[in-house]
């Protein structure tokens, strides 16, 4: 409101002072016109007056004492030749005007009085007899009518100055209307924000710089509103993570303290070393576990350190099979591999643990027989691990990837499984500005690949 009223005050001060000038300067210039004219006019009739008057007195032997004698027929001829009342004076004219006196001494003067109701314009100029001043003729000009039409004029402006100001005042509104209402939009769309409401702005079509605020006010929250959906949803899964990792640990530690009671009320060597080895395998997976945390931590945390070199990648796959070739043996799986003799810019160790987990998923989930590994060089290069076994489900293959997300929870833990394994894989694939990609169909198998940069 207050904005509001600055703007429709500014406006019409800047106006009137417009109309003002503007009519003060109409006025003037005007009745200036019309002064200067009727000066033209009776410039003109003094001329033609001087000449008259000298011809009249040509003949007469005392021209200055015939001028006098016959004034009043002069006046009256002069009077309705020119349109205004004439004075003749003669030179020995005790009481003379200052404009008489002028005339007197051979000039032509002139003065506009504003003493009466109407101004008068007096014109006074000498008579000449033989190259001497023997008397001076006044103008009487009444002005009534320029004033007439001064005051018609004024009047008229009045009436235009008043109009005009109306109208500025309403197109100030409209002006004001306009230009506030957005603004008034996104005030209030500002305490909206402030509130965590995050609802766009309405219809704003100004085309405008205004119309561009509302639009990147729009956006501004909008990109707020997907922020916070985004943070409220890695909050849901950092609680999902800590219930997840309360409950991993809390198991192991349960059946760790449930053998060691066990272990302390029995006296059987034979059922002591099952607990003792119960206790050792429990043990085990959780360490396995907190390593598994601390890596995936430090990956969260963007503190990988990857340290690239050339690297035959041909070798180190053949290394990693190497380190899973008897414990694939023993599980039943046959490797087979289609390696081309590739080399990419990676850390060599980090692709390794990879390469070695992806081979321990399928060995441990898969329940097939035969686990293929393939390395080629498009764009990109790519590095896949396909095995034959049951496949994973379509619901679970999106969350796959997610901490401590198995698809046979009860299996998983039984084979000491942290469900830790694919998401560590993802982010060091990642870190490498590659890109971790799972396919799979029930029963059919399941194909990991990775893609590198050359």
């Amino acid at each position: 409101m207050k904005l509001r009223v600055k703007v429709i005050s500014s406006n019409m001060l800047i106006i009137t002072a417009i109309l003002l000038v503007g009519g003060l300067t109409i006025l003037k210039t005007v009745d200036n016109f019309n002064l200067y004219t009727i000066y033209q006019y009776l410039d003109s009739q003094s001329n033609f007056s001087q000449q008259y008057i000298s011809e009249y007195l040509k003949n007469k032997k005392n021209q200055g004492e015939a001028l006098i004698m016959d004034k009043a027929y002069l006046e009256d001829k002069l009077g309705k030749q020119v349109g205004c009342k004439v004075t003749i004076s003669g030179a020995d004219e005790k009481e003379s005007t200052p404009l008489q006196k002028s005339a007197l001494e051979g000039n032509k003067a002139y003065l506009v009085s504003t003493e009466g109701p109407d101004r008068i314009f007096y014109m006074s100029f000498p008579v000449i007899s033989k190259n001497a001043f023997i008397g001076s003729v006044t103008f009487e000009y009444s002005l009534y009518q320029a004033d007439s039409m001064r005051r018609s004029l004024l009047f008229t402006i009045l009436i235009l100055f008043v109009v005009a100001l109306a109208v500025s005042f309403i197109l100030s509104l409209v002006f004001s209307y306009r230009l506030i209402k957005p603004l008034e939009k996104l005030t209030a769309a500002t305490r909206e924000f402030s509130k965590g409401n995050f609802k766009e702005i309405g219809s704003i079509n100004t085309k405008d710089e205004i119309e561009k605020l509302a639009s990147s006010f729009n956006e501004m929250g909008q990109d707020i509103k997907a922020m916070i959906g985004q943070l409220k949803t890695e909050q849901e899964k950092q609680k999902k993570f800590l219930d997840n990792v309360t409950h991993e640990i809390r198991t192991p530690l349960t059946n760790i303290l449930g053998y060691a009671d066990l272990l302390n009320r029995v006296e059987d060597e034979s059922a002591r070393g099952k607990y003792t080895s119960y206790i050792t395998r429990e043990g085990n997976r959780l360490l396995n576990m907190v390593n598994s945390l601390l890596e995936l931590s430090r990956l969260n945390r963007y503190e990988l350190s990857v340290e690239k070199t050339q690297t035959d990648l041909k070798t180190l796959i053949e290394t990693a099979m190497e380190l899973m070739a008897e414990r694939a043996k023993r599980s039943g799986f046959t490797v087979e591999c289609s390696l081309q003799n590739v080399t990419a810019l990676v850390d060599g160790e980090k692709i390794k643990q990879a390469i070695i987990n992806l081979l321990d998923n399928s060995i441990k989930y898969s329940e097939g027989d035969r686990i293929n590994i393939r390395l080629w060089k498009e764009e990109l290069v790519y590095i896949s691990v396909t095995d034959n076994g049951k496949g994973i489900p379509e619901d679970d293959l999106k969350h796959i990837t997610e901490p401590f997300y198995r698809v046979d929870k009860s299996r998983s833990r039984k084979l000491g499984g942290s469900g830790l394994g694919l998401s560590i894989c993802r982010d060091i694939v990642k870190a490498h500005g590659g890109e971790l990609i799972i396919s799979s169909r029930e029963n059919h198998g399941t194909t990991v690949t990775i893609s590198l940069q050359p």
